[in-house]
């Protein structure tokens, strides 16, 4: 699922890097591919979801053979669905910085037909809004938990039905327990965040990314590991959009990719180095990409492209759909103000016993 993830995400950065200089010999489909993404870059916010195109049967198919997999993770992938919003006051094109271009991201992850797993809104970088189903995730883990997982399972949901029980005074808490929209103030939480780092170590994760100079010297390595090895075909037309095939050779590119990225190497994120480019497959990649009324509408890859190991049996597309003029990301209604001294009273709540309403 991760890797998968990522791989379309990486596909959709790469056709845009590489639409920017296609060959000559293909320049009627990468121009009609460019035009929509200078179209998306024009737009104030975009929505893109991420899912797998196919059912829970065809997903099945496709990876049975893989160790471990089971009917029930065919279904989770089927059902799957992730979606990220981006808004700005200025055409998305023309944000540099986020310092000093602020933007605000949404992020939801759900199963389908309403369920929402968790909400993610960050509004300038500024404020924060979530909320999380915790009594779905739990539902969702046991049923493909082991036996020996189980029973953690079973400790956190007895740690939940407790935080019902909190006192009113850590309504906060219980409303972010029980899946209702909370607000947290960002600067407030990196101070808490320091302070707990100095006591032994902070709850909070490390949310530490690349900094701008080391972006652009992977987003130039990037575009100039594919700028000559892409190519594109006029793929016809199907529901409306017309499709555009991008091609790359998978092996030289990674190479000339790995090559590129020596320079920063130590500055690359945790969990990912130059030499998890070695396992890409020497043979050709190709990407669908879908243009509708002029604008960018998908963008699909078939991951048994990537299977070294013939676990995947048969076609596994994962598309990423884009969504331009959506709203802007906004602030939900209603939400409670998070703090974290709320949060410590609740952990010292819990692990007192303390459950005086």
């Amino acid at each position: 699922m991760r890797k998968g993830i990522a791989a379309a995400g990486c596909a959709a950065f790469v056709v845009t890097t590489a639409a920017a200089c296609g060959t000559t010999a293909s320049l009627s489909s990468g121009a009609k591919v460019q035009q929509a993404l200078d179209r998306l870059g024009e737009q104030k916010s975009v929505t893109l979801s991420v899912g797998f195109d196919g059912n829970q049967q065809q997903i099945w198919t496709a990876l049975k053979g893989t160790e471990d997999f089971t009917q029930d993770y065919a279904k989770l992938l089927a059902d799957f669905d992730v979606s990220m919003s981006l808004s700005a006051d200025k055409p998305l094109k023309d944000v540099k910085d986020t310092k000093t271009d602020p933007a605000s991201v949404a992020l939801r992850v759900s199963l389908g037909q309403g369920k929402d797993l968790l909400e993610v809104r960050s509004l300038a970088g500024k404020q924060v809004y979530l909320r999380a189903d915790l009594h779905e995730f739990l539902t969702l883990a046991d049923g493909l938990a082991t036996k020996e997982d189980k029973a953690d399972l079973q400790e956190f949901r007895q740690m939940l039905d407790a935080a019902d029980k909190l006192p009113s005074s850590l309504k906060s808490v219980k409303d972010a327990v029980g899946g209702k929209w909370v607000s947290v103030d960002v600067k407030s939480f990196e101070e808490f965040s320091k302070t707990m780092a100095k006591e032994g170590g902070s709850p909070l994760p490390d949310t530490s990314a690349l900094d701008p100079k080391t972006a652009e010297q992977v987003t130039k390595a990037l575009r100039e590991a594919v700028e000559h090895n892409a190519k594109f075909t006029d793929a016809g037309s199907k529901d409306g959009a017309d499709h555009v095939k991008v091609t790359l050779p998978a092996g030289k590119t990674a190479d000339a990719l790995a090559e590129a990225l020596k320079p920063v190497a130590d500055q690359l994120p945790d969990g990912f180095s130059t030499a998890d480019l070695q396992s890409v497959p020497d043979k050709d990649v190709s990407v669908d990409v879908a243009v509708k009324d002029g604008a960018l509408s998908g963008i699909t890859l078939d991951l048994d492209q990537f299977d070294t190991g013939n676990e995947i049996q048969g076609a596994l597309p994962l598309t990423v759909g884009f969504a331009p003029d959506a709203q802007p990301v906004a602030a939900p209604a209603g939400a409670t103000p998070l703090n974290p001294q709320d949060i410590m009273g609740a952990v010292m709540q819990l692990m007192a016993g303390g459950m005086a309403a």
